[in-house]
């Protein structure tokens, strides 16, 4: 579908770095919001529990001190409502996230990207402003605040538009390491917001957030300098031009600059509403045929499916984390970004890993679904660790090694992309990943919160419960890729045998 031609604008590794500045300032204004979201949500359900049972334990300032907010009820709540508000925030992506894939040909990712950053803004503008009135309906006036990224389509339509693109501008060889530098880079804003956060969040939490409304808009001010042409279709473009008729003359009165004007306004609206609707049609088809391809790349979609699911588990981590360590959420803030630190860390020493080691030894292909067995394996072990109430020290050791099989995502949707069926476009791929992706965060993150919830509400279930059920998921994804790995050797295998017959037939000819 997308066209480039690299010999114009800008080389190709200037533009794809270009795109992973735009990915990384954006990851790092959600992350500043999303350090005091949590601490933000605590407060207000504090403030509506003690507004009911006892007013004197608010102060001047309309909070709670935190230790007041650590009961078990209070937790209950925040623990479901974190889980609806992942849901919200995933639920966009949903619904206009084929729509931006069918939109992209036509408007350029510097619109897409453009508009995406403004209702992102918008929405923690918003969000704040809810929060300052401190009001017992605030929390469900905040988490109707997603209704701004339906029109901006969230974090994963802007990963599916950007990705899409560099999967298409990156040579082969190079796929997975940009996908790697770029992902790094990733944790590394994810490293300075949390860290950020812990600064700010106590005492300072409304000039944090004006940092992330701050963020968004130089991120959009550097997307302004994304070439007009990336993304865009141009055989899809010179379509959607305007048409004279046939009875238009150019040098006659009738085709003055006025009429040439309101005609092509006219055409443009009504080629835009064609656009679309079958944008929304095809946005809406593709949720009943996600899984409708073949393998290798629908097992490649279940491996993200199980992954995505347990992943989602990370909207637990600040409140367990505050909770068995005892920490306040600024506290808790540090120990992510020392979990985003390690993940950078990760993904920076991949690309040498890859070139010096595996590669020389094995195929792209096959190294790809190496790095994606030992991720799964070693988010097992981590998780496993992370269900124990351990001191501190050891917390942190579980939450290290599972934070380290960071390389899955980057590794799974390089091999995807190489192993494609015929006739399937690389921007379908992506789509259908990035619909994969929110279907697993919608259900996982209410999932886990729900399951935390009820251990609270419990008394005697253990609160490391959650974190043993997804060790089990990992477990399948696990047996996903070893499924991927054994066709992959099968495959190489029949195309070992061909080639030697090929050769032999050639020799048989010689002979004769």
């Amino acid at each position: 579908m997308f066209k480039f031609d690299p010999l114009h604008s800008r080389p190709v590794r200037q533009q794809i770095l270009l795109l992973g500045v735009v990915l990384t300032l954006a990851n790092l204004a959600a992350i500043i919001h999303k350090s005091s979201r949590v601490y933000l949500f605590q407060q207000s359900l504090c403030l509506a529990y003690y507004l009911k049972h006892d007013p004197t334990k608010i102060d001047f300032r309309y909070s709670v001190e935190e230790e007041l907010c650590k009961t078990d009820e209070i937790q209950s709540w925040l623990s479901m409502t974190d889980g609806i508000d992942y849901f919200l925030s995933c639920l966009p992506a949903l619904l206009v996230l084929a729509t931006y894939k069918e939109l992209l040909p036509f408007m350029g990712l510097r619109r897409i990207v453009i508009i995406n950053l403004c209702f992102s803004a918008l929405g923690v503008f918003c969000s704040i402003l809810g929060f300052s009135l401190h009001q017992t309906w605030t929390t469900n006036a905040i988490l109707a605040s997603f209704v701004f990224n339906v029109i901006g389509g969230g974090d994963t339509t802007l990963i599916m538009s950007v990705t899409t693109c560099i999967a298409v501008l990156s040579p082969r060889e190079e796929l997975t390491n940009a996908y790697n530098y770029i992902s790094a880079c990733w944790f590394i804003a994810s490293v300075t917001g949390s860290g950020i956060g812990s600064l700010l969040l106590r005492n300072h939490v409304y000039l944090l957030n004006g940092l992330s409304i701050l963020c968004y808009a130089l991120t959009a001010c550097i997307a302004v300098t994304i070439p007009s042409r990336c993304g865009q279709d141009a055989q899809i473009t010179e379509r959607s031009r305007p048409i004279l008729l046939a009875s238009d003359d150019l040098d006659s009165p009738s085709s003055s600059p006025e009429r040439q004007a309101i005609a092509d306004h006219a055409t443009s609206n009504r080629s835009l509403i064609r656009i679309l609707l079958h944008s929304w049609q095809a946005s809406y088809r593709s949720l009943f045929t996600i899984f409708s391809v073949p393998n290798p790349t629908l097992t490649v979609l279940i491996v993200f499916l199980i992954n995505g699911l347990a992943i989602r588990l990370d909207v637990l981590l600040p409140q367990y984390i505050s909770l068995v360590l005892h920490w306040p959420l600024a506290t808790v803030n540090r120990v992510l970004a020392l979990k985003a630190l390690i993940s950078a860390l990760m993904l920076f020493a991949l690309p040498t890993l890859r070139k010096f080691y595996l590669e020389p030894r094995m195929s792209t292909l096959q190294v790809d679904l190496l790095i994606t067995q030992i991720s799964l394996v070693t988010n097992t072990i981590g998780v496993i660790g992370l269900g124990f109430s351990a001191p501190a020290v050891f917390f942190i050791l579980a939450l290290c090694v599972y934070t380290s099989g960071t390389g899955l995502a980057d590794s799974l949707t390089a091999y995807g992309t190489f192993t494609l069926p015929p006739g399937e476009e690389i921007s379908e791929f992506y789509m259908r990943t990035g619909l994969i992706t929110t279907i697993a965060a919608m259900i996982g993150a209410p999932l886990w919160s729900a399951v935390f919830s009820l251990v609270l509400r419990s008394g005697h279930l253990p609160l490391g419960l959650p974190f043993w059920m997804c060790a089990i998921l990992f477990g399948a994804g696990i047996g996903g890729a070893i499924t991927l790995r054994k066709r992959l050797g099968i495959d190489m295998q029949k195309a070992s045998g061909h080639e030697r017959g090929a050769y032999e037939r050639a020799a048989d000819d010689e002979t004769e």
